[in-house]
């Protein structure tokens, strides 16, 4: 779950959250964003959770915190981005420009320089939600179906093998299996293909908060 966070944020927004080494802001905010989820999720048995958010007690007095989390750390990125953005691109921790964050900043900013930071804060969030559970679920089954299956195991190593030019490091492999190695990796496709299919990862959509 750590592994896929600090995956689909880089993608969306060019930072490396970092959790898996243990950072305390960003693990602070997949903790809250985890939190955030969970306590939503409450309110399909609590038929009184509007009542709750009113009066600002329990699960939700505690979803409204965690939010506030959450919000204070994408809207510190998104601002922070934007600047960058506006003063030339001048940045230095992030991975690429072609970052989703970006990319938003650059299609939705209005002529005079307005950016609506809800609107990018929403979008980047929803990209978050979609893509760091089903990702990891997905592996999960991915990784228990090859134990069912070693003979599909062998089948797609030896397609990594030789898509990647297996070399005696195993950082040099690792450094070999890029985009074009992996479009040369149509078994492997085809194994995770077949994992979604028997084992979805979103047989049903729920909306967060």
């Amino acid at each position: 779950m750590k592994a896929t966070m600090d995956s689909i944020f880089t993608i969306a927004v060019g930072v490396d959250l970092d959790t898996l080494s243990g950072s305390d802001e960003g693990s602070r905010f997949a903790a809250a964003l985890d939190d955030a989820s969970e306590f939503t999720l409450l309110r399909f048995v609590n038929a009184f959770w509007k009542v709750s958010r009113f009066l600002n007690v329990g699960a939700e007095a505690a979803l409204r915190r965690r939010i506030e989390v959450v919000d204070e750390f994408m809207y510190k990125r998104i601002r922070g981005r934007a600047d960058e953005i506006s003063d030339g691109g001048k940045a230095h921790d992030t991975v690429a420009k072609d970052d989703l964050l970006s990319r938003f900043i650059q299609a939705t900013t209005g002529d005079a320089g307005e950016v609506d930071y809800k609107h990018l804060r929403d979008m980047i969030l929803n990209i978050i939600m979609a893509g760091k559970d089903t990702t990891a679920g997905a592996l999960a089954w991915f990784l228990y179906m090859m134990c069912k299956h070693p003979e599909v195991q062998e089948k797609i190593s030896e397609e990594a093998a030789v898509a990647g030019q297996a070399t005696s490091s195993i950082d040099d492999f690792s450094r070999s299996l890029n985009d074009e190695a992996l479009n040369k990796m149509h078994y492997l496709h085809a194994a995770l293909t077949e994992t979604l299919r028997l084992y979805p990862s979103l047989p049903l959509i729920l909306f967060y908060f």
